[in-house]
């Protein structure tokens, strides 16, 4: 096995350094691609796609990152899709909630989930019309609700008259 000697060593270590120097200055130099504007240069960062404003400013050399508008558009379309998508689920939950979502014949979603109140119309005939005991219910309900309102408001006259005091 040949041995090195310390002059031999260096000059290879110089030679291979040298290599790897002038290949990353060939990478450097066309990393950035400089264009000549009003103000300045518009530099490109050829790898990353950055785009900046380089000015002279108070005798010094400066390049600021210039707002990525495209890259702002692709995530504002990200955020509007998936908020889109999870409407589309929403609306679709709340129309099997109301039986206004038929599904698709054989795929066990046309008749809801068990424990599940029964659609109100046959899927594609619209709203069921309510029954006549089902309109007595909802006027017994909304009758008890104006008399505790009549009550409540009786009680609150009371109280003026025994305090004297004046409503707002």
């Amino acid at each position: 096995m040949p041995r090195f000697t310390s002059p031999a060593l260096s000059v290879l270590v110089v030679a291979c350094m040298g290599v790897t120097a002038a290949s990353a200055s060939e990478e450097a130099a066309g990393r950035y691609t400089m264009t000549p504007t009003d103000g300045g240069f518009i530099r490109l960062d050829t790898q990353t796609g950055a785009v900046s404003m380089c000015a002279n400013e108070d005798g010094t050399w400066a390049c600021r990152a210039l707002p990525d508008d495209q890259r702002s558009l692709q995530d504002r379309i990200a955020r509007l899709e998936e908020e889109n998508r999870s409407l589309k689920d929403e609306n679709r939950r709340l129309e099997d909630v109301m039986g206004l979502n038929p599904g698709q014949p054989g795929d066990g979603t046309s008749q809801g989930a068990p424990g599940e109140a029964p659609p109100l119309a046959p899927p594609g005939q619209g709203f069921k019309l309510p029954s006549e005991k089902d309109l007595d219910q909802a006027f017994d309900y909304f009758e008890g609700i104006m008399k505790k309102f009549r009550e409540r408001l009786k009680k609150l006259e009371q109280q003026e008259k025994k305090d004297g005091a004046v409503p707002l």
